[in-house]
């Protein structure tokens, strides 16, 4: 299998700032996603890696899904109330 030369140099995982840069998603949106997809954390950043979002994205683009809605329902799913559980 012959490998392309941008193939070559690409990243394998990216940062929020690579998804912003090469798939134009605003930084609360990256945000978002990231928390629906398994990460690596590399010191204080963490990281994608880029097949992982790429089928994500191209799942979502063939279902017709907002990726951004979807992300914030998950993020208010994960969210608990005040006042349900805790200390007793």
């Amino acid at each position: 299998m012959k490998v392309t030369k941008k193939r070559e140099t690409e990243k394998r995982l990216l940062d929020i700032q690579d998804i912003r840069q090469e798939y134009g998603l605003g930084r609360q949106t990256c945000y978002l996603v990231l928390r629906l997809m398994p990460t690596v954390r590399v010191g204080s950043r963490y990281m994608v890696r880029r097949e992982d979002l790429e089928a994500y994205l191209e799942q979502a683009a063939r279902e017709g899904r907002d990726i951004r809605a979807e992300a914030l329902a998950a993020t208010r799913r994960s969210k608990t109330p005040a006042g349900a559980g805790g200390g007793r």
